[in-house]
């Protein structure tokens, strides 16, 4: 295995931990609303990290931006 398949895998997991993390926290809070900034506070993700897992949240129709940059459940 090449050492960049590694790291390309160790990505892809480190994704995949942080979405179902965010997707938890907006489940046990349904009527969470937080901006990019909040929430990779919230959760410690670099904004690269953070801006993935929002971005997918919101093309799943999990979450929806509004006009004032806020995620909130779909």
């Amino acid at each position: 295995m090449r050492p960049d398949t590694i790291d390309d895998q160790t990505a892809q997991e480190r994704f995949s931990v942080a979405l179902r993390r965010a997707q938890a926290e907006f489940n046990e809070m349904p009527g969470l609303p937080l901006t990019m900034a909040q929430a990779a506070r919230l959760w410690a993700f670099d904004s690269a990290l953070c801006t993935a897992v929002l971005s997918t949240l919101v093309e799943q129709r999990f979450l929806v931006q509004t006009r004032s940059q806020v995620f909130a459940r779909a």
